[in-house]
Order: C-alpha cells, then structure tokens, then sequence
C-alpha cells in the first residue's frame, strides 16, 4: 500500500554529494588538453595574460625606479608583486568566465560560440605587448645603470675625542 524510499546508505549519498558537487563544476562534455587551450584562445585567456603580465612588469620596474633611493623600496615592491599576483589570477577568471560584448560584460555561458565579438587585430595587439615591453626593459636598464653608477657609501670615520 505504501511504499517506502530507501534511505542511502552513507556511502552512496557521499558518492550523489560529489557527483552533484562535480556537476557544478564540469562541463556536460569531456574536455582534453586541445579542446580546453582551444577554449583558452577562443575566450582571449592568452590575450590577457600576456597583457596583464608585460603591464605588471612595466608597474614594477616604474615604482622600482621611482622608489630609487628609498629604505621601504624592497617591502613597496614586493606588496606590488603580491598584489600584482593576486590581480593577475583574477583577470584570469573574469576572462574565462565573461565575455566584452558590443552590450557589455555577459558571461561566457550567455553567449553563443559563433558570436562575433570585438577585439584588438594580432597586429594591435603585437604593437601594444612590443612597446610596453620595451618600455619596461628601457626602466629596467636605467634602473641597472643608475644602480652601478652611485658611489659606495664611504665608511664612516672616527671624529676625534670620541672612540
């Protein structure tokens, strides 16, 4: 008359917990290393990586020559390193999970594959990566030349009457 639900045992409702739990995560589709580095040019992760790492390089090295001098310049720099890093891993995930649409933001997942979306042309994109690298290696060597440049600091002398 009744019928009664099985209860899972523990270890099956463990097993349903990860599986619904995996389910979140993981496309319906299986995906290999060249369907997911497909995925990564298609959604322009490689653009930005590239960008935001020539861009962070440039940051260093500007607040490195422009702390020249200074006793915090080492914690500033490495404080920027870190919050350099923190912020590279995020524009990595907003890459991935948004797309710019002519609309603005949407998530990669509200948009159709074959969407034609704006974006810079490989020779652009080349020009901007080439300048602000040279624009960090010039920094970079400035810094280096001004660094062998300074005089030692000379070692400190005895005034006389006092040891």
């Amino acid at each position: 008359m009744f019928k009664t639900l099985a209860v899972p045992t523990r270890p099956e409702a463990q097993k349903l917990r990860l599986k619904n739990f995996r389910s979140l995560w993981q496309n319906t589709k299986s995906m290999d290393a060249k369907t997911f580095f497909r995925e990564l040019k298609r959604r322009n992760v490689y653009k930005v990586a590239a960008a935001y790492a020539v861009t962070a390089w440039l940051a260093v090295e500007a607040v490195s020559l422009l702390l020249f001098g200074h006793e915090e310049r080492t914690s500033a720099v490495a404080a920027l390193v870190v919050i350099l890093a923190v912020g590279f891993a995020i524009a990595l995930y907003i890459s991935w999970a948004f797309e710019a649409t002519p609309q603005g933001m949407k998530r990669t997942a509200n948009v159709s594959a074959d969407t034609v979306l704006p974006s810079w042309s490989r020779r652009k994109f080349a020009i901007f990566i080439i300048a602000a690298a040279l624009l960090a290696a010039s920094l970079l060597a400035f810094d280096l030349a001004r660094s062998r440049t300074k005089p030692a600091p000379s070692p400190p002398t005895a005034t006389p009457g006092f040891p």
